[in-house]
């Protein structure tokens, strides 16, 4: 048996602004539900994750058995440690290609400009 208070209190949300957010948020839930159940892996085939995160892939990122040749610090990949200085405390070369190019080492050669000779 529902009475007239609790007719009113039910009825009270209807057009207010939390009454909206949530009509919206459920229809954003359901759309969400639906594009995910269609979105299909790349790797292994199956639906509902990409292959970023396939199941499957975890067990392919294994960490390296051997130091990193980089640094001899952790057993890490060498594109992966942000370590500045290697066991030894020493800086590490840095990698790819430096900040100023070849600019500065590069010979450079004088040019002479002709001249014309009045005839």
């Amino acid at each position: 048996d529902i009475t007239v208070t609790d007719f009113i209190k039910t009825c009270a949300h209807i057009g207010t602004e939390q009454y909206t957010a949530d009509l919206l948020a459920t229809a954003l839930f359901q759309q969400l539900q639906i594009t995910q159940a269609t979105i299909k892996c790349f790797d292994c085939g199956e639906e509902g994750h990409v292959r970023k995160q396939c199941p499957k892939n975890e067990q392919k990122n294994k960490k390296p058995s051997r130091p990193c040749p980089r640094c001899k610090k952790g057993y890490h990949w060498s594109s992966q440690h942000r370590s500045k200085f290697n066991q030894n405390g020493r800086p590490l070369p840095k990698q790819g290609n430096s900040k100023w190019g070849t600019g500065s080492s590069a010979p450079q050669q004088n040019r002479i400009q002709p001249q014309l000779i009045p005839t």
